[in-house]
């Protein structure tokens, strides 16, 4: 049933062919954003928002992924933190409770990044 589930999957990015979001022609050729906004067809109040919906739906895996490698860059980045304080209050300060409070803060910020996410 491939043909089934093709024509499914085709259905759930079908829209509504009565109403055009973009203008299939215009007397003027559209230069740009303001353009398209402000000509005939495209002076809706809410299109921008119905172009923006349809866009984002396309782009949700990607922000997705780009969430995540976030959230992991910054966790990194707080453990480089925790272990440059642990070196750098013991080596340089030899003020190991500063070292401990230090790497306590980063710790919990690590922990609070990673439960919010």
């Amino acid at each position: 049933d491939t043909g089934a589930a093709a024509a499914a999957r085709a259905s759930n990015y079908a829209f509504d062919e009565r109403e055009v979001l973009l203008p299939q022609e215009e007397a003027e050729p559209v230069i740009g954003g303001d353009d398209l906004l402000a000509s005939k067809t495209g002076a809706r109040p809410d299109r921008h928002i119905q172009l923006f919906r349809i866009l984002q739906a396309k782009w949700q895996c990607y922000d997705a992924y780009c969430t995540v490698c976030m959230s992991l860059g910054v966790n990194q980045m707080l453990q480089v933190l925790s272990y440059y304080a642990i070196a750098h209050t013991l080596v340089e300060n030899v003020s190991p409770t500063t070292g401990l409070a230090l790497v306590f803060m980063f710790q919990c910020c690590t922990v609070a990044i990673g439960v919010f996410d």
